[in-house]
């Protein structure tokens, strides 16, 4: 009975050694437990709502961008319908057109995005904007 107690007691140890590293409470499993839940099916939900929002986004880009390019910019009389702006650090007067939301500045400078060779991205003039000159003629006469 001694000898037998003994054996079941090594496959016990022997059991258990088998079975005790893959209990134990690691950094890895521990990080791993704590982990919030992701539904795929919300996930693949949220991808194909960003994909359609921003399909959306680039459609509602292109129409303003047409209906910019369609507008006047003058009023029902056919007077300039731009509108001056002039709180700005440079001084420099910029316009807008109400009527299709055409933003007109002068040459300024601005920054490209950021790349590994420019950190906080690239210094580049932009050229005045083409109805810049009306602009300044509306400055002129006010």
């Amino acid at each position: 009975m001694a000898q037998s107690e003994a054996s079941a007691m090594q496959d016990l140890v022997a059991t258990l050694k088998e079975v005790l590293p893959s209990l134990a409470l690691t950094p890895d499993k521990i990080k791993e437990a704590l982990k919030p839940y992701v539904d795929p099916a919300l996930e693949a939900r949220e991808k194909r709502s960003r994909a359609q929002n921003r399909q959306q986004f680039i459609e509602l880009m292109k129409a303003k961008l047409e209906r910019q390019n369609a507008c006047a910019h003058k009023d029902k009389n056919q007077r300039w319908a731009i509108c001056l702006q002039h709180n700005f650090p440079d001084r420099a007067p910029r316009g807008i057109c109400p009527l299709c939301e055409l933003y007109i500045q002068p040459r300024h400078w601005d920054f490209k995005a950021p790349d590994e060779k420019h950190p906080e991205g690239e210094p580049f003039i932009v050229p005045e904007h083409p109805l810049y000159h009306v602009v300044k003629e509306l400055e002129s006469m006010s």
